[in-house]
């Protein structure tokens, strides 16, 4: 009996040394994704994993920092932080995106776009790409040839789109391009205006007296807390 025990306890420390750390986060649209961290790997075992990609970083793939020293005195290979959740969530936070690392498993990330925050899109209008059917997401960068993705526990990188340029070329299989759908607006409209949206949330927001507000949407608007109109105001919905 004892020793089931202590089986027991092993695979609970295993299991925890796994996962570390999970949350929850949100969509722009307020949907709520389940993440996951762990505890890093050492920086020899992240310099090994950074060595595992050299054949694309000699194919132009420029590897970038993870940590406050910088590529290449910290490498950049990570194991607290994959693709999905680098490209849904943590690029967007800005510069305090390396706060919060979380890892993001496939069936998470539909959520940004199962629900009204993203919209699939042309390869022109691309923001983020869910490559090979989920297997990859990446970022479009502002050079047309080049994207942003963190691969696996390896590195955070900028490289091309295709074999040989990176490890899941958008070549390699379904490709869906996405772009952010989502606007938000807060407090009053003092004069008319038509409003063309994908989505859009309206939150203790309103209108001034004899205002004609006009909006125009693809997907999905929603009112949160207060909206007041201002007498002899007008509003004008039109799903596109």
């Amino acid at each position: 009996m004892k020793t089931k025990y202590i089986i027991s306890i092993l695979l609970l420390v295993i299991v925890m040394s796994v996962v570390g750390q999970t949350s929850t986060v949100y969509t722009p649209w307020g949907t709520s994704v389940d993440v996951f961290t762990q505890q890093d790997m050492s920086t020899e075992d992240r310099h090994t994993y950074d060595g595992f990609y050299t054949s694309y970083e000699n194919n132009g793939a420029v590897f970038l920092p993870t940590l406050p020293n910088g590529y290449p005195s910290d490498p950049s290979s990570s194991s607290k932080f994959n693709c999905h959740g680098y490209a849904w969530y943590m690029y967007w936070r800005g510069s305090s995106q390396f706060n919060a690392p979380w890892k993001m498993h496939d069936y998470e990330a539909e959520n940004y776009f199962n629900d009204p925050s993203y919209v699939e899109c042309s390869e022109s209008e691309a923001e983020v790409l869910w490559i090979n059917d989920g297997a990859h997401s990446a970022l479009q960068t502002q050079v047309p040839e080049d994207l942003l993705s963190k691969w696996a526990d390896g590195p955070l990188a900028v490289h091309g789109k295709f074999t040989g340029e990176s490890p899941w070329p958008t070549n390699s299989g379904n490709t869906t391009y996405y772009k952010l759908c989502y606007k938000e607006y807060t407090g009053g409209f003092v004069s008319d205006i038509t409003l063309t949206e994908c989505s859009a949330q309206f939150e203790n927001s309103g209108t001034s007296n004899y205002v004609d507000l006009e909006i125009e949407y693809e997907v999905a608007i929603r009112f949160e807390g207060i909206f007041s109109t201002g007498t002899g105001s007008t509003l004008y919905f039109h799903p596109d």
